[in-house]
């Protein structure tokens, strides 16, 4: 078998994997425990983080929260009325239906394509992707179909999940691959690498910034789930699922609280 073939049946696999990462967490974790409309992380002001026992599903902080995330994602792109935007890995779509209700644009939120997004050449003004090409088998080939859709001056605004610049392969292998296998990632980029890759794209970085603090709530939340968790397995409740929910957040927590995991948003845009 040559080794694009290869690649291609790798990618198909790991396509799978996600596809049932999706299936099993939006019906589960996410819609039930965590936002109706969102399920990425927030942005909290000082003070703002829920309480240990606080429901999210009903939360007006952690709402706002979501909302503030995506409006800090996409502030770069200056969409306005006359733009179409594409939300690439759109989960429940709660990010376009934002914006349409805000901004007045047009909105297409698409999920899980296989190799090519589903938009003609030069026809789209702004791409969106909010913690979901982290998912990606392929980015590279995400990024040039970005690029390909895009019209001139079109941008890509984008928040993911990134391994810190400057770790060594034993911590990469120690605090990164844990979460790789639960979260169904293929891998994680680190900052310099996602610059990388969005130049070989043909994508000009215009901002690479992390979130100045207001991503830390995001940390403390992970820590109760797993304080949560660990105490009713503890007290002797030990099913499949909630032993499942403790081996993707307890890694996830160990390696942000520990630096060697970030958010970070950027905005890349298209040559004239």
């Amino acid at each position: 078998m040559g080794q694009r073939n290869k690649d291609k049946e790798s990618h198909a696999m790991h396509g799978s994997k996600v596809v049932g990462y999706y299936d099993t967490e939006t019906t589960g974790l996410y819609l039930t425990g965590w936002n109706r409309d969102h399920i990425h992380f927030g942005l909290f002001e000082p003070g703002e983080c829920p309480k240990p026992n606080e429901w999210f599903r009903d939360s007006e902080i952690h709402a706002r929260a979501m909302v503030r995330m995506v409006e800090t994602t996409v502030a770069p792109a200056e969409i306005e009325r006359q733009h179409h935007v594409v939300d690439a890995g759109c989960g429940v779509g709660g990010a376009v239906i934002h914006l349409a209700r805000s901004r007045g644009c047009r909105v297409t939120g698409v999920n899980i394509v296989p190799q090519h997004l589903p938009f003609p050449d030069h026809s789209v003004d702004v791409v969106l992707n909010i913690e979901s090409a982290c998912h990606y088998a392929d980015r590279r080939n995400f990024l040039r179909e970005v690029h390909r859709i895009l019209k001139p001056k079109g941008k890509i605004v984008a928040t993911d999940w990134m391994a810190r610049d400057g770790l060594t392969d034993v911590q990469y292998e120690r605090y990164i691959e844990p979460i790789c296998e639960p979260y169904a990632l293929p891998s994680l980029e680190c900052p310099a690498s996602y610059r990388e890759i969005l130049a070989e794209a043909g994508l000009e970085v215009r901002e690479f910034e992390d979130f100045h603090g207001k991503d830390a709530a995001n940390v403390q939340i992970v820590e109760n789930a797993c304080k949560l968790m660990a105490g009713l397995m503890i007290g002797g409740i030990r099913t499949p699922e909630l032993r499942r929910l403790y081996g993707q957040i307890q890694p996830l927590h160990e390696a942000w609280s520990g630096g060697y995991f970030e958010l970070r948003r950027y905005c890349a845009q298209k040559a004239a």
